[in-house]
């Protein structure tokens, strides 16, 4: 049996201890990665009291913060663009995001925040694995992976725990209007409370957010906060299926503490996932208002950044796009030796996108191709 080596950066690193007894509870461990389940049980425990003592501390300020201005919301499926959008569009100071810090050890990130940021620009060193983009301290990162270690109802449990997946359990998490009543007050109460907090340690600044999971929850989100606004970037699917692909087998190579599944499966479960995701999600645009919503293609957006910045602030009624420009410029300069990966199609992933999504291409007119067997 090979030796798996132990991450102290785990995904599951600095998750309450009540929460991953739960998985634990629930999951099965092989014996493999004994150690790795050893090392997060022995993170937790020490950093969940000093949580339960940040809690307590800030109990009163962060419960009477105000969410004066709802959220804006980049949405769209995993490997789509939404990381490059919202590193752009928060570089306008008037936003506020959740830094790596807040976001990796949500519970400690305001007692602990010097050594835990020390640590932190060390960890962070080297590129995103699946897209090449660097980590930063002074860039986003997706509030679900701060909510990944504060309750059980989250996607991203499937990385740690693939086998589990097959249930569709931690799948079905996205799909937030399909969750027992019990379990959507818990995911709310959860939701609420993440972002009081980083609207807190924010100043109360506007809190511009990016989770692809989001995609599927638009009512659920413009339920609870009225005013917020939805940026949706689009992708070609046999593009965004390919480099999902390869994202979720890196991450589950990376952080799964029990057998992985085979390709064949892991492309089934996106596919399908892709699918339930957009379904949902164009029932819920087209509800929306038009001032409430964009939506952009990728392709379009990389060639005519500028351009589409300036729509996405004309159409959601955003205040001073003039100011936040030289920002916006400072990072696209930053950008521009940025390469994308590439990657060929097998006949396999064509077949299955157009099984799957036929509705997807004929909504954003994008070419549908065949597969070749021949090759």
């Amino acid at each position: 049996m090979k030796k798996k080596p132990v991450d102290f950066g785990h995904m599951l690193s600095g998750i309450r201890l009540d929460v991953w007894l739960k998985l634990l509870r629930e999951n099965k461990i092989d014996k493999e990665y004994y150690p790795q389940a050893a090392v997060i049980t022995l993170e937790s425990a020490l950093l969940t009291p000093l949580a339960l003592l940040e809690y307590l501390i800030y109990w009163i300020p962060i419960h009477a913060t105000k969410i004066k201005k709802d959220p804006i919301y980049v949405v769209g499926f995993w490997r789509s663009g939404t990381t490059y959008l919202q590193n752009l569009l928060t570089r306008d100071p008037q936003f506020g995001w959740l830094d790596p810090v807040s976001t990796i050890t949500f519970g400690n990130c305001i007692l602990l925040r010097k050594p835990l940021t020390a640590l932190a620009k060390d960890g962070l060193k080297g590129a995103r694995a699946m897209d090449n983009l660097e980590f930063e301290l002074d860039l986003p990162m997706e509030e679900a992976h701060a909510f990944t270690n504060l309750t059980d109802l989250s996607v991203s449990h499937m990385m740690a725990f693939p086998d589990h997946g097959k249930g569709g359990k931690y799948v079905n998490t996205i799909f937030t209007d399909s969750l027992s009543s019990k379990d959507r007050r818990r995911f709310y109460n959860t939701y609420n409370y993440l972002l009081k907090k980083i609207t807190y340690i924010k100043g109360g600044k506007q809190l511009l957010l990016k989770s692809p999971d989001n995609t599927a929850r638009i009512a659920f989100l413009k339920r609870a906060y009225p005013k917020a606004k939805f940026i949706n970037i689009y992708r070609n699917p046999y593009t965004v299926v390919r480099s999902a692909l390869n994202m979720f087998r890196i991450e589950m190579d990376k952080y799964a503490l029990s057998e992985s599944v085979s390709d064949q499966y892991l492309l089934d479960r996106v596919c399908l996932i892709f699918e339930r995701v957009y379904r949902r999600a164009f029932r819920d645009l087209d509800n929306l208002g038009e001032c409430d919503k964009i939506e952009i293609k990728y392709e379009d957006f990389i060639e005519h950044q500028e351009e589409y910045l300036e729509k996405i602030y004309q159409k959601l009624g955003i205040k001073d796009y003039d100011k936040a420009y030289p920002y916006f410029k400072e990072y696209m300069d930053s950008m521009k030796d940025y390469q994308t990966n590439t990657y060929d199609y097998a006949p396999e992933l064509i077949e299955k996108v157009n099984e799957r999504l036929g509705f997807y291409f004929e909504r954003y007119g994008y070419e549908m191709i065949q597969p070749d067997y021949s090759k």
